[in-house]
């Protein structure tokens, strides 16, 4: 009888639906739409890239294992995942030309390539930075950091998200060159020089599910590669080349005005006059009158939809316009039950955030659309 391991299915799915983000890209090497599996007495490693990204996760097994083997990588993913709950078993005879994958009234057999064709994944040196961070607290910064990220894939700066480490924090920075999104979490991160890596967006839409709510994760780089280590997955990406903009160049400076409006009913205003929105009407009129907010949306064609609500702050009579779908983008993401807004003028560049939000900052700063002519009543 062939020796095999075991190994829980649960765990093992949760891990193959991480790995797939890299196969989901066409790649010339058939080899590259294969997992690595490389086995042992007491666990078992995986590995997937696709040269852009790699992922290295390593679970428990019990049994006994000695090989590396290629398996394709989407089929097997599919059978894991119809697997009934509980153990498996994985099963590699003398050879190693296929697997068995097998439970209880179940079998399912895998042809397999050589493990030796399969590419080196990027390894971090031992003489690299290292930065080391809470994983729930960068996870909801790359969740609000990343909110501004430019949809134009001819502009893959922009279409990137910044990690900006200074000697004192961390901030996660993304910009499409009309609003401009700002985390920054207090770290001690012991560097000589402030670092600015470029990190590709499909890289940090992966992050918020490999991120735990528990433990640390590290950060390390170099000159082409950032890497993440954490509890049973390591995980790399591939950086972008280029120059991110200044973005602390138009931070705000000071801003002495201020409204506050509650946060689920801004944003349910904002949905139902966003009714009347199209891809070339989108701009929403917000006219504070105290204590009431009108909410104003006017199609050339179809008419307006009205809404009202109230707001506390500022009492002077102010009127703004924004693009809706940044703010209903920003309401969306925000936590707590209130979003503030910090101005100067009707004109000028001003600051959403939240005071909710109290282990590190969030700026969301957007510029209002100039109208030719006041709201109408």
């Amino acid at each position: 009888m062939n020796p095999s391991l075991q190994i829980s299915k649960e765990r093992l799915d949760r891990t193959l639906g991480i790995l797939r983000h890299a196969l989901d890209r066409r790649v010339t090497l058939p080899i590259l739409q294969h997992l690595l599996l490389q086995a042992g007495p007491k666990e078992m490693v995986l590995k997937a890239t696709d040269m852009e990204l790699a992922f290295e996760a390593t679970l428990p097994v019990e049994g006994q294992g000695d090989w590396t083997v290629a398996i394709p990588g989407k089929k097997f993913i599919e059978t894991v995942r119809v697997y009934p709950e509980g153990i498996l078993g994985l099963e590699v005879p003398e050879g190693g030309h296929r697997l068995w994958l097998r439970a209880k009234g179940m079998n399912s057999e895998h042809n397999l390539q050589p493990g030796e064709g399969f590419p080196e994944l990027p390894q971090p040196g031992a003489d690299l930075p290292i930065v080391q961070l809470p994983s729930a607290k960068l996870k909801r910064a790359i969740h609000l950091g990343g909110l501004a990220v430019s949809r134009d894939a001819t502009k893959p700066t922009l279409s990137a998200v910044l990690l900006h480490l200074t000697k004192t924090a961390v901030r996660v920075v993304s910009t499409d060159g009309f609003r401009l999104a700002v985390v920054e979490v207090p770290c001690e991160t012991h560097l000589k020089d402030e670092v600015r890596l470029i990190v590709p967006k499909r890289a940090l839409d992966l992050l918020p599910s490999l991120l735990s709510d528990e433990g640390d994760v590290k950060l390390a780089w170099d000159g082409t590669t950032l890497f993440l280590d954490l509890p049973g997955l390591k995980f790399s990406t591939r950086l972008v080349t280029g120059n991110y903009p200044a973005y602390e160049k138009v931070l705000p400076a000071e801003l002495a005005r201020k409204v506050i409006v509650d946060r689920e009913g801004f944003l349910k205003t904002l949905r139902f006059v966003g009714l009347k929105k199209d891809d070339y009407n989108k701009n929403v009129r917000l006219s504070f009158e105290f204590p009431n907010l009108k909410v104003q949306f006017q199609h050339p064609d179809e008419g307006t939809n009205f809404g009202t609500l109230s707001f506390s702050g500022e009492e002077k009579p102010v009127e703004l316009a924004f693009n809706i779908d940044y703010l209903t983008e920003l309401l969306d993401r925000l936590p707590g039950e209130e979003v503030v807004y910090q101005f100067k003028d009707e004109v000028g560049q001003g600051i959403f955030m939240s005071p909710s939000i109290e282990d590190f900052t969030f700026r969301y700063i957007l510029m209002p659309v100039r109208y030719a002519q006041p709201a109408g009543v």
